[in-house]
């Protein structure tokens, strides 16, 4: 049997962000290399890639009212920005950025990392460096060609997250944030 993983601490920031107004906007809160992005819009869900501050996804996102959920991730930090109400019967992109063992002043944080399998061990090339990965029932995921790398001898993909936990006053630990780290390969 599968042991459960481990509690684990580390020090992490958290910054807010009340309203993003463009893609451009992203740029301030990420370093100048390369990420994963996962993204939901109207049409679908996918994954892509994000370097030297341009995507690279199947679809187009310059108009932002397609948009739904966008999360940029690495290692170290994630930028995770959502559709949200803005109570006047519009919606506005909000965000969250979340860098773990940063430079600058930082807290303590427990957290567990998980994998999830992904959907999808049959493989269908699309255009413009993507693959769909699906399963017999029609379920699937898209990714960029270059993740097709990490499937070696097993056709399946894992998301791998990092759950935080916060301590309660009664001193019980309670998941309230998590974000994607990475995707791995089958082992």
């Amino acid at each position: 049997m599968e042991e459960l993983p481990k509690i684990q601490e580390l020090k992490c920031r958290i910054e807010y962000i009340n309203k993003l107004e463009s893609l451009e906007d992203i740029n301030q809160y990420l370093e100048d290399k390369d990420y994963l992005v996962y993204i939901i819009t109207l049409s679908g869900i996918s994954f892509g890639e994000f370097s030297n501050y341009q995507f690279k996804l199947i679809e187009d996102i310059t108009k932002l009212d397609r948009l739904e959920e966008l999360r940029i991730f690495d290692k170290e930090r994630e930028l995770h920005i959502w559709r949200q109400s803005d109570g006047k019967g519009g919606s506005v992109l909000k965000g969250r950025l979340r860098i773990d063992n940063p430079i600058e002043e930082a807290e303590q944080c427990y957290y567990r990392d998980a994998k999830q399998l992904l959907f999808g061990a049959n493989r269908e090339h699309l255009q413009n460096g993507f693959t769909f990965l699906k399963e017999d029932r029609g379920f699937g995921v898209i990714i960029p060609n270059s993740l097709l790398s990490k499937l070696k001898d097993n056709p399946r993909l894992y998301l791998c997250t990092r759950n935080y936990l916060e301590e309660w006053d009664n001193g019980q630990l309670s998941y309230c944030d998590s974000r994607f780290i990475s995707i791995k390969g089958g082992e």
